[in-house]
């Protein structure tokens, strides 16, 4: 999984850092990619990604567990792709029920889900339901999760990419500097 490698405190200072900094690059919220709201309901923050083309990330934060949904609109894995439209059989199977419960929220569209992965901080790997993919289906899983930036080079590279000419609003020392705030 392309998160594995990245603890979970350091993917939540990320997610801060990340939606600090596209705050911080352009003033339009709508066309913005990341967002965090800390303490959304008790004890649990929410980050999101969204590219504006229908795919998104969304990511339930506890002190010690972490959920991630991920949707890519194009996915055979999509409950629109079904023959009747359904959540993909156990893609939410075995994980924290907490946390799915702050995703029953309107706000995160629960059904809208190509994949989920969950993992406490005692965990070793990412925890994933008992998804059976017979052809080799893409939920899209590889290509979201890999925009989330890591470390502030990735957000650096990311920024130059998503916001061309406007790129220089803020200068790598200022993104360095968050991701060192953050962590």
């Amino acid at each position: 999984m392309e998160l594995a490698d990245i603890t979970n405190k350091n993917l939540k200072a990320a997610l801060k850092a990340s939606a600090i900094l596209d705050i911080e690059f352009c003033d339009d919220e709508h066309l913005r990619c990341f967002s965090y709201k800390a303490e959304y309901a008790r004890g649990v923050d929410i980050a999101t990604y969204e590219n504006g083309g229908g795919d998104q990330i969304v990511i339930v934060l506890t002190s010690n567990t972490i959920l991630i949904k991920g949707f890519d609109h194009e996915s055979q894995v999509s409950p629109h792709s079904q023959d009747e439209y359904a959540i993909w059989p156990g893609m939410y199977q075995g994980a924290p029920k907490e946390l799915l419960k702050t995703l029953e929220a309107d706000d995160f569209e629960i059904d809208q889900v190509t994949f989920c992965f969950w993992r406490s901080e005692k965990d070793a790997t990412w925890q994933q339901g008992p998804v059976n993919f017979k052809n080799n289906e893409d939920d899209g899983a590889s290509w979201l999760l890999c925009v989330i930036p890591k470390t502030p080079s990735d957000f650096i590279e990311y920024a130059n990419e998503y916001y061309n000419d406007d790129f220089n609003k803020v200068s790598p020392e200022r993104v360095y500097q968050v991701f060192n705030e953050n962590t």
